[in-house]
């Protein structure tokens, strides 16, 4: 077995992972010209205080969808 197929049966097998890979793809795809855009107009750190004002949003969703034991 190669590495390239470990790599992937955990992408086949399980459905969250596909999930985690398609909302990875969709969030570099729509990040990467925000920040070519911000850095281009000399506004980098603008990107950084938008990752971290994401990150609160973030934790609270992670809290509505986790299971309650």
């Amino acid at each position: 077995m190669t590495l390239f197929h470990l790599l992937l049966d955990s992408f086949c097998l399980f459905r969250f992972m596909r999930r985690a890979l398609v909302a990875c793809l969709a969030i570099s795809l729509s990040a990467a010209p925000l920040g070519v855009f911000l850095l281009l107009r000399r506004m980098s750190l603008v990107g950084d205080a938008l990752s971290h004002a994401v990150l609160p949003g973030a934790a609270i969703g992670y809290l509505i969808s986790a299971c309650r034991w």
